[in-house]
């Protein structure tokens, strides 16, 4: 087995499409499926200047109390991984700059499948290709074929959730405080509760202003998580805005597989920084 060394990673986060691995474009950044609903699409676009080639692989990942991710062995209580009831195509690719992939996402939910949310996500690898006719790394090369460089290997991580059934959540904030040890971050307490994930949108506005001071896209508390700090750093110029000012903190759903519920307050509070 080749096993290609990854130079840096980077962790879809928001819900607009993100430039990433090689320049690659991809959207969205976040899938969820449903019984009903059990396929998507992923565009991928290579927005650099080098044909590029990518491989995509499949793989579980636990959520950090602070957000992070870290790859996941086994299930442990709670946790329910969607890989084994997803299927994508094609699973490696080769693009030209400019040219753009679609790539397949489908789950098979079988009629006794318990009611909850599977997670799993997919990894897509890029690395420039050589000149000349383009061979994905680790396949018998024809004789007039010239291997991948394994250069400069990068990679996106996008989550693939299943839910199956009427689940919900619900979500509180405890605290929110600068960090003792960081002057430019502040540190943002949610806790989760219920049968699901949640995803949206924290924002900062200070009181008695209408538009926010600084907004965080894309932060979600994957279950069976039940809280995490939301490390939010601002610049210079917003923390001197937000100094010694009373400051609404909100947490708005924008969870695309819960549509119902898009734009709704899912937790506030009002503190002085």
């Amino acid at each position: 087995m080749i096993r290609f060394p990854i130079a840096a990673s980077l962790i879809a986060a928001i819900a607009a499409p993100v430039p990433a691995a090689a320049e690659l474009l991809v959207a969205p950044t976040r899938v969820v499926l449903t019984p009903e609903a059990r396929s998507t699409e992923l565009v991928l676009v290579n927005k650099g200047t080098e044909t590029a080639a990518f491989r995509i692989n499949i793989e579980n990942r636990r959520m950090r109390e602070d957000g992070s991710l870290e790859d996941a062995g086994e299930a442990r209580p709670g946790e329910q991984f969607a890989d084994d009831k997803l299927r994508y195509s094609p699973r490696q690719l080769v693009l030209e700059p400019g040219a753009r992939q679609v790539v397949r996402i489908m789950a098979s939910a079988p009629g006794e499948l318990a009611p909850g949310e599977y997670r799993s996500h997919l990894r897509l690898m890029s690395a420039p290709v050589s000149a000349g006719t383009t061979q994905i790394a680790g396949e018998p090369a024809a004789d007039n074929s010239l291997s991948i460089e394994l250069v400069a290997i990068r990679s996106i991580t996008i989550p693939v959730i299943l839910r199956v059934g009427a689940l919900d959540a619900s979500v509180t904030m405890d605290a929110a405080a600068m960090a003792d040890n960081a002057p430019d971050q502040l540190v943002v307490r949610l806790n989760r509760s219920g049968t699901r994930s949640t995803y949206g949108d924290v924002s900062l506005t200070v009181a008695g202003e209408k538009a926010p001071a600084w907004l965080v896209r894309g932060v979600a508390i994957y279950t069976p998580n039940t809280s995490r700090d939301v490390i939010v750093p601002l610049p210079a110029d917003v923390r001197a805005k937000l100094a010694g000012k009373t400051v609404r903190i909100d947490y708005t759903s924008t969870d695309a597989g819960d549509p119902a519920n898009a734009g709704k307050l899912l937790a506030s509070l009002t503190a002085a920084l």
